[in-house]
């Protein structure tokens, strides 16, 4: 019995011997870096290129190593990591100077090699010229939750944020010298409200939540102030007053660009000819007047990529949206 013991005692010894060997060799090191301390940034294609797939960028490299490939194509007049209509995604490298390289279709023929500074945080890298370092703009916002109580949704009333970059050229080879300013315009009043039911203007027959029928509009208003060649205006409020009730809502916002005399507006020439100075594209057949909408969503911001050429019908000059949320 005292045998027994004593090999019980010198097995257990052992044991805990081969435990504490065991923990030492596979102890675990959790070598991360804060993503804080990271240069977070998205990669945009606005080089004035045909509307063509062969003007893709199938192959990315940052400092020598590849940063995307064919599974996830660089679109001519878009922006990597694609993202989806809910989120916004980054690369992430260590703040300072790196090397860019881009490589165009499939045949991987390498059409872009430049330095480019990034800085700690969250920002926008557009290239827009296969001859110079990449324009760099900085996000400008970041998100907070919960948000703000002040831009919260209420009821049917609420807000999204948009910001308008500059990207548009005037031929293959001369970025516009006029300064753009983007303008919207929304629908007041598509559904009532429990405001309108406090105040009794609900008609009998209709509820909150239902269809006003009323598809009065509001003026056209500044989206932040003109803006030149790669600038940005920032992110702006814009109304986003929903058409479902009850659900996080969705509506209809329309675009435009108008340019004044003192910001480069040539009437006849760069913009129509009339009071509000829209500026003139060509849309493939003949020039007209710019305009487009989107459908904005409650608390969603997005960035507007105005690029391609004004005057040429092959590379138009159009929105791009990018989701930032």
């Amino acid at each position: 019995m005292k045998k027994n013991l004593i090999n019980c005692i010198y097995i257990g010894f052992l044991f805990a011997v081969a435990t504490i060997v065991s923990c030492e060799k596979n102890e675990i090191d959790y070598d991360a870096v804060s993503v804080e301390e990271m240069a977070l940034f998205q990669l945009s294609h606005f080089t004035p290129v045909l509307r063509n797939t062969d003007y893709n960028i199938y192959k990315v490299e940052l400092n020598g190593k590849m940063l995307s490939n064919e599974t996830s194509v660089l679109k001519y007049y878009n922006t990597n990591p694609a993202a989806d209509a809910s989120v916004a995604r980054f690369y992430a490298t260590q703040p300072g100077t790196v090397n860019l390289k881009f490589y165009q279709s499939t045949n991987l023929n390498e059409v872009y090699n430049q330095n480019v500074t990034l800085t700690k945080g969250k920002q926008n890298v557009i290239v827009y010229d296969y001859n110079k370092p990449p324009i760099v703009i900085d996000r400008g916002f970041d998100l907070q939750y919960p948000q703000d109580p002040a831009k919260a949704s209420f009821d049917t009333d609420t807000i999204s944020y948009v910001r308008f970059i500059n990207l548009m050229f005037e031929d293959d080879t001369k970025p516009t010298d006029m300064k753009l300013q983007y303008q919207y315009q929304y629908t007041l009043h598509p559904l009532y409200t429990i405001a309108d039911e406090q105040a009794g203007k609900i008609p009998d027959g209709k509820n909150v939540g239902d269809a006003t029928g009323d598809a009065t509009k509001s003026a056209w208003l500044n989206l932040g102030s003109p803006v030149a060649f790669g600038e940005s205006t920032g992110f702006q409020p814009v109304p986003a007053i929903k058409t479902t009730y009850v659900s996080q809502g969705a509506a209809r916002v329309d675009f435009r660009i108008v340019v004044s005399a003192a910001n480069g507006g040539v009437v006849g020439e760069t913009v129509v000819d009339d009071k509000d100075w829209q500026l003139r594209v060509h849309n493939g057949t003949r020039f007209i007047a710019y305009t487009d909408f989107w459908s904005q969503t409650t608390g969603r911001y997005q960035s507007h990529y105005f690029g391609g050429t004004r005057t040429m019908p092959t590379k138009t000059a159009a929105v791009v949206i990018g989701y930032e949320n």
